[in-house]
């Protein structure tokens, strides 16, 4: 369970992050209104930590280990989610 719990506060901070990068936002065709700017900031400052947090429950070697490989698969999961998202919008829209 700290494994499904690290890996999904990863996912969220990967996609909070990538969410304020203005090249992602041009591919998703999307703009942040007022107050997400300042979520996605603090969402993916404080997710990384709450993940290892979570991670300590666990004996010393183990918890990073899993710490750093959540962080893989959840850069995975997130940037298949948001190339997902940028294919479906542009199909929608006729672009490919």
């Amino acid at each position: 369970m700290i494994t499904v719990a690290s890996m999904l506060f990863w996912v969220a901070a990967l996609t909070a992050h990538a969410l304020l990068q203005p090249k992602i936002l041009r591919l998703l065709q999307m703009r942040l209104a007022s107050p997400w700017p300042l979520i996605l900031q603090t969402a993916r400052i404080v997710l990384p930590f709450s993940a290892l947090g979570i991670c300590l429950m666990e004996p010393m070697p183990l918890a990073l280990l899993i710490w750093v490989g959540t962080f893989s698969i959840g850069g995975l999961v997130s940037g298949g989610g948001l190339a997902t998202v940028m294919t479906r919008r542009n199909v929608r829209l006729g672009l490919r």
